[in-house]
């Protein structure tokens, strides 16, 4: 009896204590939590996201489109599945989403003189003006429900300026949170330093995910999400090899409470259609509504259509 219970305390022992051969799964440190093994430096990233974008001067996608226009306390939505895209760097960007039967349902679009918003469905309003106009004029002043300019800055297609020192002067620091480098994008005031964009990069991919722009009190005026990125169609060369975009947008303004959504479906650099070649300069000019039951409403004061 007691040489088994001495087996039995043995083999107890064994399965509680375990083999000193076994294999153990390496303890992390806190260290390496906060910073993971192969984080780059703010420069091998800069390149890596320019590299991607410089292959994208320009822009033309079919999208799904809805949004909810809060405008002066009216609620409004509207959609489309027959939406377009365009884009050319570096100030041309037109969001056209029509209904059939029904035509053009909204119009949002900028260049580097005017910037304009379109609502049909309930509004039949066309909101215009100019930069020049626009920088005179704290963002809680505008009445405009979505601001061109914001949604300009959300496509993330641009190139990042390599002198580190240039306006809007970037930095970079890593999230462990999130896994993403953060690039804050500073100006200067006559009295201090602004935060004016961020942008939160996926450390593996190195994709655009989150954008935030903030106004010169460091209140946020756009909140967006980014996600599901999408090859862009590009003359020769294999489609591994093509740029990628994101395919999925999200975007808030805190100020009017207004949300907007699209996701892109066929998108290449360029789409010809005849001899025209869209995007072009036609493609960024404010809508002309003379002669309809819109109504124009111009910011700012100066210039526009």
């Amino acid at each position: 009896m007691s040489n088994r219970l001495l087996f039995t305390a043995v083999i107890g022992f064994i399965f509680v204590t375990g083999c000193c051969n076994c294999a153990r799964t390496p303890l992390v440190s806190p260290e390496d939590r906060l910073n993971p093994p192969g984080l780059l430096p703010m420069t091998a990233v800069v390149n890596a996201i320019n590299a991607n974008n410089q292959k994208i001067p320009m822009l033309w996608a079919t999208l799904n489109y809805s949004a909810t226009i809060n405008d002066r306390g009216q609620v409004h939505s509207v959609s489309s599945d027959d939406g377009v895209l365009m884009y050319r760097r570096p100030d041309g960007f037109r969001l056209v989403g029509k209904k059939e039967f029904v035509g053009t349902v909204f119009d949002i679009g900028s260049n580097a003189r005017d910037y304009w918003l379109e609502v049909v469905p309930g509004t039949n309003r066309l909101w215009f003006g100019t930069y020049a106009d626009l920088a005179r004029l704290k963002s809680e002043q505008l009445p405009i429900p979505i601001r061109p300019d914001l949604v300009t800055e959300v496509l993330a297609v641009g190139t990042i300026d390599t002198d580190f020192n240039a306006l809007p002067v970037p930095t970079m620091r890593y999230d462990n949170a999130a896994d993403a480098y953060v690039f804050v994008f500073n100006i200067k005031a006559p009295d201090r330093w602004l935060a004016q964009k961020e942008i939160w990069y996926d450390r593996a991919t190195l994709r655009p995910r989150r954008v935030l722009l903030y106004d010169a009190d460091g209140r946020p005026v756009l909140r967006a999400a980014l996600s599901m990125d999408k090859r862009v169609e590009v003359g020769g060369g294999a489609p591994g090899d093509w740029p990628l975009v994101p395919g999925d947008y999200k975007l808030f303004f805190p100020d009017s409470g207004s949300r907007m959504e699209f996701s892109l479906k066929d998108v290449r650099l360029e789409r010809k259609i005849g001899r025209i070649v869209l995007p072009n300069a036609a493609s960024f000019k404010v809508p002309d509504v003379s002669g309809t039951d819109v109504r124009a409403i111009q910011i700012g004061g100066g210039g526009g259509v």
